[in-house]
C-alpha cells in the first residue's frame, strides 16, 4: 500500500508542479486561479459528489458508517478548534493573522487533496464516505471559517445563506437523496436511463477533472509564494506540526479503542492529516484575512506532506 501510495502523491505533486510552472510563466495569473477554484467548488466538485453517491449501492451498513462518520466528524471539529483557539494564544498571534493560524488548523485541505489520498489508500468507495465526513467543513468553512478570518473587521459583511446554501453542501445533499431514492427505481427504465446513463456518465467524467484541476491551483497559489517568508515565519511551521501531525495521531490514539472498520478509521485519521485548506487563502482574500501568511501555509503544509501523508498511511 505505502508503494501505490507514495505513487499516487508523485502524480498529485506532478499536477501541483504543472501548475507552479503555468503560474511561473505567466499562463495562470491570480483571476485564472481564482476562476479555476470557483469552478472546482461551484462544478466539479459537487458532480464528483452526484456522480459518487449515485454509483454507491444502498444499503443499511453503508447508512450505519455515514452516521458514525458525521458523529466522528462533530467530534474532529471541536478537538481542531479547541486547538486552533489554544495555539493562537501560546505563540501571542497578533489580531491581524490570529484568525489565519486558526482556520489553517481547524481546516485541512480534505477535497482538493484529501479525496485523491482517500481513494488511493482506501479505494474508490472512501469518496462516498468521505464526502459525509466532509459535509461539516462546508457548513463550518462558511460560518466559524469567516468568522474568525474576519477578526473583529466589520466592513466585511457575512453572507449566512452560505452557510448552508454554498456549492458542496448542496452537491452533497442532492446525492444523499438520490442514493436514498435509488433502492426505489432499481430495476426500472428511469433508473437504467438516470443512475447508468449519459447523464451519470457526464458528472462522473466532469468530477473527475476535480483533481488535476485542484492540483493546479494549488500549483499556481504555491508559485506566489517568496521561499523567505516560509523560512521566516516559525508560527506557520507550528501550524505545520499540529495540522500534518499532531491532529492525525490524537485522532487515530482516539480511534483506535473503538470497534471501527478500517474505512471508518482510516478516512477521519488522513484527512485531519492533510495540509492547510487552499479555502483559506481564497476566503481571506473575500473577506480581509491575511492572505500572505495563509499562502505561506498552504505552500510550506503542501510541501511537508509529501513525507508525512505516507507516515500516517502506514500507521493505518
Amino acid at each position: 500500500m505505502n508503494a501505490e501510495v507514495s505513487e499516487q502523491l508523485l502524480m498529485l505533486f506532478v499536477l501541483m508542479a504543472v501548475g507552479f510552472a503555468a503560474a511561473k510563466a505567466g499562463l495562470i495569473d491570480k483571476t485564472g486561479s481564482d476562476k479555476v477554484s470557483a469552478l472546482i467548488s461551484r462544478v466539479t466538485m459537487p458532480a464528483m459528489y452526484i456522480a459518487t453517491f449515485m454509483a454507491q449501492p444502498f444499503s443499511a451498513e453503508s447508512m450505519k458508517r455515514s452516521g458514525v462518520l458525521l458523529a466522528i466528524s462533530a467530534g474532529y471539529y471541536v478537538l481542531a478548534t479547541a486547538m486552533g483557539f489554544l495555539y493562537v494564544r501560546l505563540v501571542r498571534a497578533d489580531e491581524k493573522t490570529r484568525g489565519v493560524y486558526q482556520f489553517m488548523i481547524i481546516f485541512s485541505n480534505a477535497a482538493y487533496m484529501g479525496f485523491p489520498v482517500l481513494r488511493a489508500v482506501l479505494g474508490e468507495e472512501a469518496i462516498f464516505y468521505g464526502a459525509f465526513f466532509n459535509l461539516p467543513f462546508n457548513i463550518l468553512a462558511y460560518s466559524l471559517g469567516i468568522w474568525l478570518l474576519r477578526h473583529g473587521r466589520t466592513d466585511v459583511a457575512m453572507r449566512k445563506r452560505e452557510m448552508f446554501l454554498n456549492p458542496g453542501t448542496l452537491g452533497v445533499l442532492l446525492g444523499v437523496v438520490l442514493f436514498l431514492v435509488s433502492p426505489l427505481v432499481d430495476g426500472t427504465k428511469f433508473y437504467d436511463a438516470f443512475y447508468q446513463g449519459a447523464l451519470w456518465k457526464g458528472l462522473d467524467a466532469l468530477g473527475d477533472t476535480t483533481v488535476p484541476l485542484s492540483m493546479i491551483v494549488i500549483g499556481s497559489v504555491l508559485a506566489t509564494v517568496k521561499p523567505g517568508a516560509v523560512v521566516k515565519n516559525l508560527r506557520v511551521w507550528g501550524v505545520c506540526v499540529l495540522r500534518l501531525l499532531a491532529l492525525p495521531l490524537l485522532m487515530l490514539v482516539c480511534l483506535l479503542p473503538l470497534p471501527l472498520d478500517p474505512m471508518t478509521r482510516g478516512i477521519p485519521v488522513l484527512v485531519a492529516g492533510m495540509p492547510c485548506a487552499v479555502f483559506c487563502v481564497i476566503l481571506s482574500k473575500e473577506y480581509g484575512g491575511d492572505e500572505k501568511t495563509a499562502s505561506v501555509g498552504v505552500f510550506l503544509s503542501t510541501l511537508l506532506s509529501a513525507v508525512t501523508i505516507p507516515l500516517i498511511s502506514s500507521l493505518l
